[in-house]
């Protein structure tokens, strides 16, 4: 190789147009490699504090802040990789790294930990589009809701919890419902007031159509003569139809260990735990936790003011 083929001018658009392909390759075209190191790193670093922000209850900054600072963090990558770009010496002499065929073989090894770094993230956070009424008013039909995977690894759901779940009766369908009852508790229902372990349970987050109570709906768990007179377009399973009597005693329906009663927040349009069962703790995917978008279909129009939502 000649020496003139040895110098070339760093030239500051290529340098951000490198930066765009992979974080830091632009500082290292511009002979920065120590630079080119930290700013990747940095880059990586910034996906993931964005992606924490997201769980911290401060709507609507907790999804403000994770936009913009994952904007803010790429454009000045891309800045700073034009700038050493320019003030790279105009006599630029090429260092081995300095060839396209490293370009291309880090832009691949970027891709591939792209790729890597998806995985872990997915393993550990799920995005869901909510398309069903049956948990109005808390989720709206249009929600996009951030699940946390890994929330019940070391801790069981708890009473409260907005659950996201394999439908026991078929497990390649996915719900979202609201945990009402634990493992060992005794859950009933009274004129559409819901009792744990003897105690009526406040509940403003519920929502109710209709005035007339009906059994199984507003009033459960039913007795056997109610439950053998239930029709069967009320939606109950036949499998929990003939189950619900062995759980059930004077006092309410006991729950199982390791699995919780689920009810949606619409109690009046919700197919839950009163008409298919327990959900056991297996079946519970993570934890809904916030709205990161939501959209009205009706309207044509964003709900902004959700943005950012946490799910209590």
């Amino acid at each position: 190789m000649s020496s003139a083929e040895l110098v070339s001018r760093r030239v500051p658009w290529r340098a951000a147009l490198l930066g765009v392909a992979a974080s830091g390759l632009g500082q290292l075209y511009s002979g920065r490699p120590l630079r080119a190191i930290v700013v990747h790193l940095l880059a990586l670093s910034g996906v993931f504090l964005c992606i924490r922000t997201i769980f911290i209850a401060s709507r609507p900054w907790n999804i403000i802040v994770p936009v913009v600072g994952a904007l803010v963090i790429w454009l000045l990558a891309l800045g700073d990789a034009a700038w050493c770009a320019k003030k790279a010496a105009p006599d630029y002499r090429l260092k081995p790294y300095n060839r396209w065929y490293v370009y291309l073989l880090l832009i691949a090894l970027v891709a591939l930990e792209q790729e890597v770094t998806k995985s872990f993230l997915h393993a550990r956070f799920a995005a869901l589009k909510n398309v069903a009424g049956s948990m109005l008013p808390t989720l709206m039909p249009g929600d996009y809701v951030y699940v946390k995977r890994r929330a019940y690894v070391d801790s069981a759901p708890k009473r409260g919890d907005i659950v996201y779940f394999r439908y026991p009766p078929n497990p390649t369908v996915s719900f979202v419902k609201r945990v009402v009852a634990e493992g060992g508790d005794v859950v009933r229902i009274e004129h559409k007031r819901v009792y744990l372990n003897g105690q009526p349970v406040p509940e403003p987050y519920a929502q109710f159509e209709y005035a007339s109570d009906l059994p199984l709906r507003d009033d459960f768990p039913p007795s056997s003569r109610v439950l053998d007179s239930l029709p069967a377009a009320w939606g109950i399973d036949p499998a929990w139809r003939r189950d619900l009597p062995r759980f059930t005693r004077a006092d309410g329906l006991h729950v199982p260990p390791d699995c919780v009663f689920v009810l949606g927040d619409n109690r009046h349009n919700s197919l839950d735990s009163r008409f298919w069962g327990f959900v056991p703790r297996a079946n519970v995917l993570g934890k809904a936790e916030v709205i990161y978008f939501s959209w009205n279909a009706e309207a044509h129009r964003a709900r902004w003011e959700r943005l950012g939502e946490v799910l209590k």
